[in-house]
């Protein structure tokens, strides 16, 4: 793979396994700040104890529905790609997605919430949500990383 200079500096080559350990991690790192969030929301609150079920709810079937597709889209972009720039183990498109989730979650955090108002049952079932869905998706890419590749 030929890269420039500031380019390799910037994101240097990484081997197919770098990529999918670092996807893993991303997604754990993500999952790991809304899972911590979200308790905080419902941390101690006898009446929010219904977001933590809904929550947990909702990040298994967003996992199975939706994450699980798009960590193994990933996957394949990556062992199509091999040996490549670090941060291409997402898309373009996946980093603005990331983005705009990052940005949407700040966004609703400084609209929406008070710690005491039911505003905050629902933002942490939302946080815990995505968090479990992406705690339980990274698995895709661990699989990935320490699996042989199935060849069909």
């Amino acid at each position: 793979m030929k890269t420039s200079r500031m380019t390799g500096w910037i994101s240097p080559p990484a081997a197919e396994r770098t990529q999918l350990v670092s996807a893993a991690a991303m997604w754990l790192i993500g999952a790991s700040i809304l899972l911590v969030r979200g308790t905080g929301y419902v941390h101690d609150r006898s009446w929010h104890a219904w977001a933590l079920a809904a929550g947990l709810v909702l990040g298994v079937l967003k996992a199975r529905l939706l994450l699980d597709g798009v960590a193994s889209k990933a996957v394949a972009r990556i062992r199509q790609r091999g040996r490549a720039h670090f941060f291409g183990f997402f898309s373009v498109r996946s980093w603005l997605l990331v983005a705009l989730m990052m940005g949407g979650g700040m966004l609703l955090r400084r609209l929406v919430v008070h710690p005491d108002l039911v505003g905050a049952g629902i933002m942490g079932a939302i946080y815990i949500g995505v968090g479990t869905a992406l705690l339980l998706a990274a698995r895709v890419f661990w699989h990935a990383a320490f699996r042989p590749a199935r060849f069909e």
